[in-house]
C-alpha cells in the first residue's frame, strides 16, 4: 500500500480533533503521531497546529490541509489502480 505516514497523521489529526484520538484510528501511540507531525513541521518549515486546550491549525496548516487531502486522495487511486 502506497502513503506518506506524515501526511496520514496530520489529516487523522485534523479530523479526529486530538492526537490521542487521531493516534487510536491509526493504530499507532500518541507519540508516534506528535512525532510524525514534528516532522512535517520541519519539513515544512512552519508550525501547522496550534496545540493547547483546543486544536486548532494555524493558517499554514489550513492551506497544507488541502494539499494533504489531494496527496492522499491520489495516493488512494494509485492504490485502488494497482489493487493495493
Amino acid at each position: 500500500m502506497l502513503y506518506d505516514s506524515k501526511i496520514r497523521a496530520f489529516l487523522a489529526v485534523t479530523e479526529e480533533g486530538s492526537f490521542t484520538a487521531a493516534a487510536r484510528k491509526l493504530g499507532v501511540s500518541q507519540p508516534a503521531v506528535s512525532a510524525q507531525i514534528s516532522a512535517l513541521e520541519e519539513v515544512l518549515g512552519c508550525p501547522l497546529l496550534v496545540r493547547g486546550a483546543a486544536l486548532q491549525l494555524t493558517p499554514a496548516g489550513e492551506t497544507f490541509r488541502d494539499y494533504a487531502r489531494r496527496i492522499q486522495q491520489a495516493y488512494d487511486l494509485a492504490n485502488q489502480a494497482f489493487g493495493l
